[in-house]
């Protein structure tokens, strides 16, 4: 691609017969110069540009892969402590149906304790309404027999 400085520097033959007028090329060239300067700056900046947004979508594109590794993450973290949860209420409600299961036990055996001992003084009570009964019948054998001797006398 030509430059300005080129464009500058570019000398024409000169001819006798039938030449061009040097002036009116000179003229021509400096006008094509100036514009092509124009168009070669505006080309630069505009490769300055392209040059800037490539790195800024590069950038912008390691951002979006770090966002993307870390909602991954995240959402690993997030299944892995779900699963923990899960894990732990299983084994809270084990424990807690197990914790039940001894609970239940200890009170089916305190129910049967009582139920024996219940048992027991029914047990006491009609040992004692037997002797109580037996003694009061002596005593009436006993109340009798004086009852009879007095009436003897």
């Amino acid at each position: 691609m030509l430059t300005p400085l080129d464009i500058d520097n570019k000398t024409f033959k000169k001819t006798k017969l039938g030449g061009y007028d040097i002036n009116d090329v000179e003229d021509f060239l400096i006008t094509v110069m100036d514009d092509y300067e124009k168009l070669y700056k505006e080309n630069a900046e505009l490769k300055d540009k392209i040059n800037a947004m490539g790195k800024s979508v590069s950038y912008y594109k390691s951002v979006e892969e770090g966002i993307t590794k870390t909602i991954e993450s995240a959402q690993e973290q997030a299944d892995n402590i779900k699963d923990m949860a899960v894990k732990e209420a299983m084994n809270i409600k084990e424990k807690a149906e197990l914790d039940a299961k001894m609970e239940l036990e200890e009170i089916k055996n305190k129910i049967k304790q009582a139920e024996n001992l219940y048992e027991e003084k029914k047990r006491q009570m009609q040992v004692y309404t037997i002797r109580v009964k037996a003694m009061l019948e002596a005593q009436l054998q006993i109340l009798k027999e004086d009852n009879d001797e007095n009436k003897n006398q």
